[in-house]
């Protein structure tokens, strides 16, 4: 299960928005949907669309794992998610 954001931590939602933001732009940039973001190349569903929605609209925590996903089939290092927040 996900973790959800936690109110209580000063500056989560916001931060989760803004790598949200950030995975979302390239993504678009890129031209991928958010099925295939959650895909991997050869189509193996490890990430559901709902989750990546919720994912880059800060509603929920992605761990490390996912954030790794993300950043391979966007094609960018996992620093530039996060580079700047």
């Amino acid at each position: 299960m996900p973790a959800r954001v936690n109110p209580d931590v000063p500056g989560e939602p916001r931060l989760l928005r803004r790598v949200g933001k950030r995975i979302r732009d390239l993504r678009e940039k890129r031209g991928l949907t958010m099925a295939q973001l959650g895909a991997s190349a050869r189509g193996v569903v490890y990430f559901q669309r709902q989750y990546v929605w919720k994912m880059e609209t800060g509603r929920v925590a992605p761990s490390l794992s996912a954030l790794a996903h993300f950043a391979k089939r966007l094609d960018v290092p996992l620093s530039e998610l996060l580079r700047g927040i």
